[in-house]
C-alpha cells in the first residue's frame, strides 16, 4: 500500500502548445524494417542493419515470450486507484496535454510500472474506436510479454523512453499506429511509478512525440515530489502532535519515511521496521494486537491512518503506538525462561528464540496451536522438534492436506483415529490447500476431538505474515466460528486453536544465517569434507532477500557445492540471483540476462569495463543494468 495525498498544482499553468509548435505535423524519416521483420518472424536470416537495435532487442525478447504475432492477447485488471500518489500527480500534466492536442489524431495514455493501462484521453473518434480494437484502453496490459514491441511495453523493459514507429511493432495488428513512451520514477528513489505514452497513427507520427513524452514525464515527476513533500509535512504533524498526549512510543509510517521517538528508537531494530511496514500495508493490519520484536521482546501495538487533504483519498501515513508487554508464565509469578536449543534447528536470533518458547509453552500445556509462516520457513521441522523435546517417547502423527486430494474422506478418517487417540501429537499440514467443503469437514471432526490432551499443530502457509484481528478472543466460541466463516473458508478451522504462532521469515532473523548454513552444510556432508563459505560468501548470503527462505538457502548451497573447485565455497560459487537485488520481479529475459553479466563480472575478477567487452556491450549500458538489477558482488580486484 502506497499512503498518498491528493494536492493542487503548485506551478503555474503553462500555455497550451499549439499542434504545429509540437511539431506534430511534421513526419518521420523513411524507416521501413517490414521485410526484415517478416524474416525474423520466420526464423531466417535478416539484415540486422535495417532495423533500430532497441528495436531488434525487443523483438528477441517478445519471441522468447511467446507473443503471438497476429492478435493482441492483453490481460484485462480494472483494480486501479484513482487518488494514487500516481494519478494524482499525473492528472493536472494530462488536462493540460489533452487539451493542447484536442481535435489532433493523438491520444495521451498514463500506464502504471507494468504497463497496465490507468488513463487515456483521445482527441480523435476514429483513432478512439481503433485504439479499442486493439485493447490499448484502460485495464488492459501492453507489456511486451502480451503484446510484444510497443512504447509502453519496450520503454517499460528497457527502462527508457522508447518509439516505435508502426512496421516496428511485433504484432501485425499494431502496425497501424505509432507511439512514444517515456518512463515517469520516484524522484527519491528512482523506481519506476509508471509510463506516459503517446500514440498516434502512424503516418501522422513525428520524432518529437518522444521530446513531449519526456517533457511530460518530467512535468509528472516534479509534480510527485510536491506530493511526497506534503504528505511527509502531514506526517510529521502527527507525529508532533501524538507525540504531546501519547505516553507510548510512537512511529509514523510514509512510503519513504519513518519518524521514531527516543523509546521507539531503543525498542525497534531494522527487521522490526520491515514488520511495521508490512503490517501497514495489510489493510487489517493495524489493530490493536501484539507483535513479537527481533530482540524477542513483546509490544503491544495499535495505528491509526493519517488522512490527507483530500476527503476519502488514501492516507498520507501510518501513526502506531507501542508499548512493551512483559511475557510471564501461566501463574503469572515468573519470568519467562530462555528457550533450550532444540535437536536440528539453528537460530539464536532474539525472534526466533521468542517463537521456540512459544512452541514449547503451548506444547507442555497441550494447547491448540495454528503455526503460520511462508513457505520454506521450516514450520514442520520446527513443531516436530518441540515435540521431541518436549515429549520424545509420545507418537507424532502427520496429515498432509495434500493427500486429500486423493480422497478426502480417507484423509480426514486417518486425522479423526490420531486426533482420538488422546495421546502424542497431531500435526495437520497444509491447510491452507483444502477445499471450502473439506475444511467444514474437518472443522467437525475438531469440534468432536476438542477434549484431547495431547498437543495439536495445524501449519499454515501464506504469501505474507499476518497476525489475528483483535477482539475475537472475546466472542464465545460459537460466535467466533459464524463470524470466522464469512471471513474466509480457512477462518472456521483458526477458531478452533487457542493459540497462534508466526514463523518469521528468514529476512526477519538475518542473524542467524552463519549458523544455518553451518548446519546445512554439516546436512549435505560437508563437515567431513571441510566445506565451508568464505566471508565473502556468507556476506552475500546475508544480503540477500530469500522469498523462499530456509529451503532456498539450502537449495543455493547445494548448488554452491556443486559449482566449487575447492574445500570453500566462495561468492562466485553462488546462484547468480543471489547475487543482484533487482526492484521488481524479473521477467525470464531479464534474469538470463542477469546471469551473464553477473557471470561476465565474476569472470573477470569484478572488472566492469572487462566484463563489458567481453559481453559485447558499452561500459554505460553495464554500470545501468548493474544499477537496475542491484548486483552486488565483493570488492573489485586489481
Amino acid at each position: 500500500m502506497e499512503p498518498v495525498e491528493s494536492v493542487e498544482p503548485l506551478e503555474t499553468p503553462r500555455p497550451s502548445p499549439t499542434v504545429s509548435a509540437l511539431g506534430l505535423d511534421r513526419r518521420i524519416p523513411h524507416l521501413n524494417p517490414v521485410r526484415e521483420r517478416a524474416r525474423f518472424l520466420e526464423g531466417g536470416d535478416f539484415s540486422s542493419s535495417a532495423v533500430r537495435p532497441p528495436i531488434l532487442d525487443s523483438w528477441q525478447r517478445s519471441r522468447f515470450f511467446g507473443v503471438d504475432a497476429d492478435r493482441i492477447q492483453a490481460p484485462y485488471n480494472a483494480d486501479f486507484d484513482p487518488h494514487s500518489r500516481l494519478a494524482t500527480a499525473a492528472r493536472p500534466v494530462l488536462d493540460r496535454l489533452s487539451d493542447a492536442l484536442q481535435g489532433t489524431p493523438m491520444c495521451l495514455i498514463l500506464t502504471d510500472s507494468k504497463g497496465r493501462v490507468r488513463e487515456r484521453r483521445t482527441g480523435d473518434r476514429a483513432l478512439h474506436r481503433h485504439l479499442d480494437d486493439i485493447s490499448l484502453a484502460p485495464g488492459f496490459s501492453y507489456a511486451e510479454e502480451y503484446v510484444g514491441t510497443n512504447g509502453i511495453g519496450t520503454a517499460a523493459e528497457d527502462g527508457r523512453t522508447a518509439q516505435v514507429f508502426g512496421s516496428e511493432h511485433f504484432s501485425e495488428r499494431l502496425q497501424r499506429v505509432s507511439c512514444a513512451a517515456a518512463p515517469i520514477r520516484n524522484p527519491v528513489s528512482g523506481r519506476v511509478l509508471g509510463l506516459i505514452d503517446l500514440t498516434s497513427w502512424q503516418h501522422t507520427a513525428s520524432p518529437l512525440m518522444v521530446a513531449l513524452v519526456q517533457e511530460a514525464a518530467a512535468d509528472i515527476e516534479e509534480r510527485l515530489l510536491d506530493i511526497g513533500s506534503e504528505r511527509e509535512r502531514a506526517a510529521l504533524r502527527a507525529f508532533l502532535t501524538s507525540r504531546q498526549s501519547s505516553r507510548r512510543a510512537l512511529v509514523t509510517l510514509t512510503d519513504g519515511l519513518l519518524l521514531a521517538d527516543a523509546a521507539a528508537t531503543e525498542m525497534l531494530g531494522p527487521a522490526d521496521h520491515r514488520r511495521l511496514r508490512e503490517l501497514a500495508a495489510d489493510p487489517s493490519g493495524l489493530r490493536e494486537q501484539r507483535m513479537l520484536l527481533s530482540d524477542g521482546r513483546t509490544v503491544q501495538l495499535r495505528g491509526r491512518q493519517v488522512e490527507g487533504d483530500e476527503p476519502g483519498g488514501h492516507p498520507a501515513a501510518y501513526l502506531i503506538e507501542l508499548r512493551l508487554v512483559a511475557e510471564r508464565d501461566e501463574s503469572g509469578r515468573h519470568p519467562v525462561v530462555r528457550p533450550p536449543r532444540l535437536a536440528g534447528i539453528s537460530g539464536s536470533s532474539p525472534v526466533f528464540r521468542g517463537v521456540i518458547s512459544q512452541l514449547i509453552r503451548h506444547c507442555e500445556h497441550g494447547r491448540w496451536t495454528l503455526v503460520e509462516g511462508e513457505a520454506g520457513t521450516g514450520k514442520q521441522a520446527l513443531v516436530r522438534a518441540v515435540h521431541r523435546h518436549v515429549a520424545p517417547a509420545a507418537p507424532i502423527g502427520v496429515h498432509d492436506a495434500a493427500d486429500a486430494r486423493g480422497g478426502a474422506a480417507p484423509w480426514l478418517r486417518a486425522v479423526f483415529q490420531d486426533l482420538a487417540e488422546d495421546r502424542g501429537t497431531v500435526v495437520l499440514r497444509h491447510l491452507d490447500l483444502l477445499s471450502a467443503h473439506v475444511l467444514g469437514q474437518l472443522d467437525g471432526v475438531l469440534r468432536t476431538t476438542a477434549g484431547r490432551s495431547g498437543w495439536v499443530a495445524a501449519l499454515l502457509t501464506h504469501d505474507r505474515p499476518r497476525l489475528p484481528g483483535a477482539g475475537a478472543e472475546a466472542l464465545p466460541d460459537a460466535d467466533r466460528v459464524a463470524a470466522s466463516r464469512q471471513a474466509d473458508p480457512v477462518a472456521a478451522v483458526r477458531a478452533r486453536f487457542g493459540a497462534e504462532v508466526t514463523v518469521p521469515p528468514l529476512r526477519h532473523r538475518t542473524a542467524d544465517i552463519p549458523a544455518l548454513v553451518a548446519c546445512l552444510l554439516a546436512r549435505h556432508g560437508g563437515d567431513s569434507g571441510g566445506v565451508r563459505c568464505t566471508d565473502d560468501a556468507l556476506r552475500a548470503l546475508s544480503r540477500a532477500p530469500w522469498p523462499g527462505n530456509v529451503r532456498q538457502l539450502d537449495g543455493s548451497l547445494r548448488y554452491a557445492q556443486a559449482h566449487r573447485s575447492g574445500p570453500l565455497i566462495e561468492e562466485s560459487d553462488l546462484p547468480p540471483s543471489l547475487l543482484s537485488q533487482a526492484q521488481h520481479p524479473l521477467s525470464a529475459w531479464e534474469s538470463t540476462e542477469r546471469d551473464l553479466i553477473v557471470q561476465s563480472l565474476l569472470d573477470h575478477g569484478g572488472d566492469k569495463a572487462k566484463a563489458a567487452k567481453a559481453l559485447g556491450i558499452s561500459r554505460a549500458t553495464i554500470y545501468r543494468k548493474i544499477t537496475a538489477f542491484g548486483i552486488r558482488l565483493g570488492p573489485e580486484k586489481g
